[in-house]
């Protein structure tokens, strides 16, 4: 097998900071990450897919500046709260709606939980509202918790985003095994449009770049693991310039 079609080393780039994967056996360029997990049992294939699923999550949270983190329910006694077909297209229809009304620029990352009675919710992170919201009355961290009126649908809660890597580790302990599936099997949908991290293979010279700077470091059986923030970087070429 050539090297050209193996994965010796993965880059994902985002707006404030880098993350680096360093395998411990090479893989196949074009498979998941990584080929050898789909051989394992069922239940851990089925743990890989989850940890997809929230890396995903977590992309989309740190490259995009959302503004408001929601909470989305229903009321039982109008709404059939435990199906989550309805409820999909309940959510569907509040964000076209928002989006046709006054929120043109409207995107979004939604994440479904079913509450212990069985019935459904919804987390959001949201950018670009443009409606209304109510004060609450209550505070949550010191910061305001909103309603947001126009959701008829049941009650609502809406808190301004001050950190995003915080909210992103937030949401994803909403997938687990037990975590309902959307149609199509999703486990979460978000709007068109958002951006993601740019990721690249086979980057020369990592080691001494790593050896450079002062990374946050883990390992697993996959792989060294490695975040570098951007802020960092820059501290380190300008101390180099003086």
């Amino acid at each position: 097998m050539s090297d050209a079609t193996l994965i010796f080393n993965s880059v994902k780039e985002y707006p404030d900071m880098i993350k680096i994967a360093i395998y411990h056996e090479p893989l196949r360029l074009g498979s998941s990450h990584s080929e050898k997990r789909k051989r394992r049992k069922d239940a851990e294939c089925s743990q890989s897919s989850i940890i997809r699923t929230r890396t995903t999550i977590q992309d989309l949270c740190l490259c995009n500046n959302f503004d408001l983190f929601c909470t989305f329910t229903f009321d039982p006694k109008r709404y059939e709260c435990r199906k989550i077909a309805w409820c999909q297209k309940y959510m569907n229809t509040w964000c076209h709606n928002a989006k046709a009304r006054h929120s043109k620029r409207l995107q979004y990352l939604i994440v479904p939980e079913r509450h212990k009675s069985g019935a459904i919710h919804f987390h959001a992170l949201i950018k670009g509202f443009e409606g209304r919201l109510k004060d609450s009355g209550h505070k949550q961290g010191g910061r305001i918790i909103y309603n947001i009126p126009n959701w008829h649908f049941g009650f609502s809660t809406a808190v301004k985003i001050d950190n995003q890597e915080a909210v992103s580790c937030y949401i994803r302990k909403y997938i687990t095994k037990d975590m309902i599936l959307l149609p199509s099997s999703k486990r979460y949908y978000c709007s068109q449009g958002l951006s993601r991290p740019t990721k690249t293979y086979n980057r020369p010279g990592l080691i001494p770049f790593l050896k450079s700077v002062s990374p946050h470091f883990f390992v697993d059986d996959d792989a060294e693991y490695y975040t570098i923030f951007k802020k960092d970087i820059d501290a380190i070429h300008n101390a180099m310039l003086q």
